[in-house]
């Protein structure tokens, strides 16, 4: 089978594309800038904005990852665009995150997973919980590492953070093998855990003390502001933190277990691989 695979060097493109070449896929690695050749990857240019790139990315691929267009002004027809393109794509599946049909409107994901649903295509839908990785290879990095304070408005709420790896698993599974069309899963980790609970595991894994504090959530959105961020993303902050704020990140589900045969790994897991980054 070949798949295309949208922003293939991106947090979880690049281990979807791992996870598709483990079931025998061969992958067409799609990004703005295509990367070399492996085998069984084919890079291929695709840029949301030119439209000219997307047939020939496409090529014969029978399955499609999509990561959205969340940076375009556009975004919310562009996924619809891509679906109706003449391809023999039949099976599709669509990185959505937790919650997305309770985020402002200005988020276009729950008009993505609508899109996806109309399609006519053997659709699912992975709604994931925030990545581990933004620890140690993400937005969170660079304060852990250099300050030893993550600073986010969530309170004391917890969340089920999960692994990208298992994510891509889980895509790899619906594409390959199929049997989870028409799915929505809420994709979590092995346990849900408050940011100084989930920073007291990376800390003890990286040596260091490390420190979460609870931001006012006005305060949070003042400071991405000055940052020179503009309104709409301010806005999509503001809904992915009430959300989290709210509870609606903290269940664990046992998704990952049911598609892939395994429990999904923990952040301790995690936090020993990459204990290095945040020392």
């Amino acid at each position: 089978m070949e798949v295309l695979v949208i922003g293939a060097s991106g947090k979880t493109g690049t281990q979807v594309t791992g996870a598709l070449r483990s079931l025998g896929a061969t992958v067409r690695a799609g990004g703005r800038t295509p990367g070399a050749p492996a085998d069984g990857v084919v890079p291929v240019r695709f840029d949301w904005t030119d439209r000219g790139t997307w047939a020939d990315a496409l090529g014969d691929a029978e399955g499609l990852y999509i990561v959205g267009p969340t940076a375009q002004p556009d975004a919310d027809v562009l996924v619809r665009e891509l679906l109706a393109e003449p391809a023999g794509v039949r099976r599709v599946v669509l990185l959505s995150v937790l919650g997305a049909d309770r985020l402002p409107e200005v988020v276009p994901m729950a008009g993505w997973e609508q899109d996806v649903r109309n399609s006519g295509k053997e659709w699912t839908i992975l709604r994931p919980n925030w990545f581990q990785q933004n620890f140690g290879d993400g937005a969170f990095t660079s304060p852990l590492r250099d300050k030893g304070v993550l600073e986010l408005p969530d309170g004391d709420a917890a969340l089920s953070f999960i692994d990208t790896r298992d994510i891509a698993e889980v895509a790899a599974i619906a594409l390959v093998r199929g049997g989870h069309g028409g799915r929505t899963y809420d994709l979590t980790g092995p346990q849900s855990l408050t940011y100084t609970e989930a920073l007291a595991v990376l800390g003890s894994a990286a040596d260091r003390e490390l420190a979460y504090v609870a931001l006012d959530p006005q305060q949070h959105s003042d400071q991405l502001r000055a940052a020179g961020l503009n309104e709409r993303f301010v806005i999509w902050q503001q809904g992915l933190h009430t959300l989290i704020r709210d509870g609606l990140n903290t269940p664990v589900t046992d998704a990952v277990r049911q598609i892939t045969g395994h429990d999904p790994r923990s952040l301790a897991d995690y936090a020993a691989e990459r204990a290095g980054a945040l020392r």
